[in-house]
């Protein structure tokens, strides 16, 4: 198994017997900026601090490989409604310095079997930096 990275107990890797991985993986960084508006000058630009980083990425839980969509799904959507934080860890290295929560996450059912079993779904998934 390679395991590539994890954030709590979602395990992103590859081996024989699974695939689960990030994709279109974009984190922002930023500062906090403000202007001071002096009478009859151009506005002066004051540095406030670093602000706080966000990642975005998909995921594709996919039974064919190995995947459990609606159990991997439901743990996900537990993770957000509960506000659990973790490290975004990505080859053995954390992203940023601090742990970050899941504030969204988009779900779309690609493939659903009869019964209601869902087979594939893409999610897209939104965490921001938790100080």
């Amino acid at each position: 198994m390679a395991q590539i990275g994890s954030y709590g107990d979602i395990v992103f890797q590859v081996s024989d017997k699974s695939v689960l991985t990030p994709s279109k993986l974009r984190q922002k960084v930023s500062g906090q900026w403000g202007k001071h508006k002096p009478i009859m000058r151009k506005p002066r630009p004051e540095f406030g601090g670093a602000d706080a980083r966000g990642i975005t990425f998909t995921i594709i839980l996919d039974a064919t490989l190995g995947i459990r969509p609606r159990k991997t799904l439901e743990r996900i959507e537990e993770m957000i409604e509960e506000g659990f934080v973790d490290y975004m860890v990505i080859g053995n290295k954390t992203m940023g310095n601090n742990r970050f929560a899941i504030t969204a996450m988009t779900e779309e059912w690609d493939v659903i079997y009869n019964g209601g079993e869902l087979a594939k779904a893409t999610l897209d998934i939104t965490l921001e930096e938790y100080t």
